[in-house]
């Protein structure tokens, strides 16, 4: 596997910071485990960041797991102002990624939106996946056609209102992690290396990072059926690791409408809530060992 840009890896316990200069933005990602081990591109959900495998990475040392900022999230950079940010914009930026890491062979991981992103790119350049790891998500939300001109009204108008949100401010860390922890779903001890990593200093205290347009709907939504053929591309082996608690909303039941189209899926369920992976990363990392092993020796 090529190296870019004179990147020098670090001991295998130890997390690296890794900068990828794509055509159009510079993202940033986390890297753990054995320099020589599987390659695995990981992506987190939405606003979260590349701290989100801070606790699930360490217990597969064996892997080569890179965890990208993905943009306008982390440090990795926003996209120019005035500019959307599109859902499958991301994946052609995780493409750019791989390419520039020299990763001609490589697997997926994602969790929630990360399992999105994780998804599409499976579908579009499926010759170059070896395995995909869902947590938490097959491919994005979706909406009917009839409902496309109400969303795209809702959108114009948070996008024209958009200079006029200001981000929260908190006087400490501490502050901020109460925050995010109240915004439920997740451990407080989980919380804080996620808002460690998506905090920035500002005058009064401190900030978000990421980009505050992400909060805006999307003006675009895929289909159902747009979805689907992505899936439906699919090659590689899928595990699809979910929440013992998760909720039965239209996000639950999407996820059993697309699994009969995912070809070679194994389906995991484990305890914990959407941020499984961070509150209970022992039971994924083993789902993840085993689905790996089985799979090895089949080939």
């Amino acid at each position: 596997m090529k190296r870019n840009n004179n990147i020098d890896l670090q001991s295998i316990n130890q997390p690296e910071e890794l900068e990828i200069q794509t055509s159009s933005i510079r993202l940033v990602a986390k890297c753990w485990g054995n320099p020589d081990g599987l390659p695995v591109l990981a992506f987190h959900g939405w606003l979260d960041n590349a701290a989100t495998f801070d606790n699930l990475a360490p217990l597969l040392p064996e892997l080569r797991i890179l965890s990208l900022d993905l943009p306008g999230h982390g440090h990795s950079d926003h996209r120019p102002s005035g500019t959307a940010y599109y859902f499958i914009d991301m994946v052609m930026d995780v493409i750019e990624a791989a390419d520039v890491l020299g990763w001609e062979r490589f697997s997926l991981l994602g969790h929630s939106m990360g399992a999105g992103v994780a998804t599409y790119l499976a579908g579009t350049i499926h010759e170059k996946i070896d395995y995909v790891i869902l947590i938490e998500g097959i491919g994005s939300i979706v909406q009917k056609p009839e409902k496309m001109p109400e969303d795209f009204r809702e959108s114009a108008i948070q996008w024209m209102s958009r200079s006029k949100k200001q981000l929260p401010i908190y006087p400490d860390i501490e502050s901020a992690v109460k925050a995010r922890h109240q915004v439920g779903g997740i451990l407080k001890s989980s919380v804080r290396p996620l808002v460690e990593r998506g905090l920035q200093p500002v005058n009064g205290g401190y900030t978000w990072r990421s980009d505050p347009i992400l909060k805006s709907k999307s003006r675009h939504y895929f289909t159902e059926e747009q979805a689907r053929a992505f899936i439906k591309e699919i090659t590689a082996p899928v595990l699809l690791i979910e929440a013992e608690h998760t909720e039965k909303d239209y996000w639950y039941e999407l996820l059993r409408k697309r699994m009969p189209y995912l070809n070679n899926l194994q389906h995991r369920i484990v305890p914990g809530g959407h941020h499984l992976h961070l509150d209970n990363p022992e039971p994924v990392a083993m789902a993840i060992r085993e689905f790996l092993n089985k799979c090895s020796e089949k080939t």
